[in-house]
């Protein structure tokens, strides 16, 4: 495609889009590649966006590299180096990124960060802090921290720390303002935690 075309390009449908320096309203393609530019909405089965920004993604595999999503819906989504307000996947990988929302199978985060994050399998944050983590598998913290940490296995290594923890099981060190001794008392909390964070994926769907 050439460069520096005008802006809300539209893009139909082919078998595989390259988007270099423009800005595109809809790409539907099985294989998408954005840089240096920005897409309202992407449908593919493939997608990656390198030092580019999309709003909403839709596809079977999606890789960002120092760019940013809005929305993406995905079976595995891999970060380095960007950024997602909200992301539902079966398979999410983030290295020096960030999101806002996560709704996962799993999620495995190194130097990253996230706002809250909803798993039915298990979560890793390696040298990662996540504002909430639910998880029905195990969740394992190594040198990062959380506020609110509810799963049915927690592993902590060193160097890391939580505000408040509900586990089933606790392997490793636990440095938790509220730890599994005192948590017993706040397992009301449960429910009030998974509705705020039911809350705040509603609003970012808004």
């Amino acid at each position: 495609m050439a460069e520096h075309a005008s802006a809300q390009t539209p893009l139909e449908q082919q078998s595989e889009i390259r988007v270099r320096s423009q800005d595109v309203n809809n790409i539907q393609a099985d294989y998408v590649t954005l840089q240096y530019g920005s897409a309202a909405e992407i449908q593919a089965k493939t997608v990656q966006v390198s030092q580019a920004g999309a709003g909403r993604i839709k596809a079977e595999q999606v890789e960002i590299r120092q760019g940013g999503a809005q929305t993406i819906e995905s079976d595995s989504i891999n970060v380095r180096q960007g950024g997602i307000v909200q992301a539902h996947a079966e398979q999410i990988s983030l290295t020096q990124g960030g999101i806002v929302f996560a709704e996962t199978q799993n999620a495995s985060l190194t130097a990253s960060s996230a706002g809250a994050v909803l798993a039915g399998g298990n979560v890793t944050l390696d040298q990662s802090i996540a504002r909430a983590v639910i998880s029905r598998g195990d969740i394992t913290i190594d040198q990062g921290g959380g506020g609110i940490v509810l799963g049915r296995t927690v592993k902590t290594g060193a160097n890391s720390g939580t505000v408040f923890m509900l586990a089933g099981r606790i392997e490793g060190d636990v440095n938790a303002v509220f730890g599994p001794l005192s948590s017993a008392a706040f397992g009301a909390a449960f429910g009030l935690v998974l509705a705020l964070i039911i809350w705040l994926r509603n609003r970012l769907s808004s």
